[in-house]
């Protein structure tokens, strides 16, 4: 199972995997961030059910592209030569979180995709 991989637990709760960063799981276990929680959980491979890849699609009004109101912008929006991209689940995930206190953006998820979309959605 694979870093941003939208996976459903034995009690029936979504999430995405993340990639293990500070070393907290053994071989048989994988972190995942569940739905409702901003912090991972170590979790038994063999509990879970693999939906398939994460994928969403960064979108800066839906996203909260800052002026104003900064509790409304989130934190794991990234904005690059690339265009918008979402960094909740990938590598740069516990930079943005780190840099919380610092940055205008203070929205942090909790919800699986609060104001996010799926590549296959109708715009």
């Amino acid at each position: 199972m694979n870093q941003g991989t939208v996976v459903k637990n034995k009690d029936g709760l979504q999430g995405v995997i993340i990639k293990d960063s500070f070393n907290n799981c053994n071989a048989e276990e994988i972190p995942v961030v569940y739905e409702g929680t901003t912090e991972p959980k170590n979790t038994q491979k063999e509990d879970l059910i693999v939906i398939g890849p994460e994928n969403p699609v960064a979108n800066m009004k839906k996203c909260g592209a800052c002026r104003n109101r900064k509790e409304e912008c989130c934190i794991f929006l990234i904005s690059d030569f690339e265009g918008p991209r979402c960094g909740r689940f990938g590598p740069e995930r516990y930079a943005l979180i780190f840099q919380k206190g610092r940055s205008l953006s203070q929205r942090e998820p909790t919800e699986m995709y609060p104001d996010c979309q799926f590549p296959d959605e109708k715009k």
